[in-house]
């Protein structure tokens, strides 16, 4: 299985709250979890360019890839998604935004309009609270790195 290369953003705001993104699986809507932004690589983005350009895709932010903080972390994953077993490899960066998302700024692929459901705010009490599926899951301690401005000389390796 040919790997996805793909960028993710641990967007925070000025409370130190995480944006997350509610998606459901196409054809299965019960499967429902919780992502951080970002998406697949075009041919020749750096993973800071695909993490800028996602966020402003995504969110209407826009930010230069120099901005961002990091790479803190990388993870090889396979998941399924509409009926297909997909592996993906995703470079985890952070970056803060005093701005609101103005989600009419975003542009949105067809399926990303048909599986994104809900933007929200998660304080990390509330993350430390859900039951619901949160990817990845050490996203605390992601938001750990980024709020203390702390990033590896190796990005870590998470699940």
């Amino acid at each position: 299985m040919k790997p996805r290369k793909a960028s993710r953003v641990v967007l925070l705001n000025e409370r130190d709250e995480v944006l997350l993104i509610r998606a459901q699986d196409l054809l299965t809507p019960s499967h429902q979890w919780w992502m951080t932004c970002g998406g697949g690589s075009e041919l020749g983005e750096s993973a800071a360019q695909t993490a800028a350009r996602e966020l402003a895709e995504e969110t209407g932010i826009e930010c230069e890839p120099h901005e961002l903080i990091g790479p803190l972390a990388t993870r090889d994953e396979v998941f399924d998604f509409t009926e297909k077993s997909l592996r993906q490899v995703e470079t985890y960066f952070a970056f803060r935004t005093t701005e609101d998302i103005e989600l009419e700024d975003a542009v949105w692929t067809d399926i990303e309009k048909r599986s994104l459901l809900e933007f929200r705010w998660w304080t990390r009490e509330e993350l430390l609270a859900t039951t619901e599926t949160i990817y990845p899951r050490n996203l605390l301690g992601l938001i750990d790195l980024a709020t203390a401005g702390s990033v590896p000389e190796v990005p870590l390796v998470i699940d």
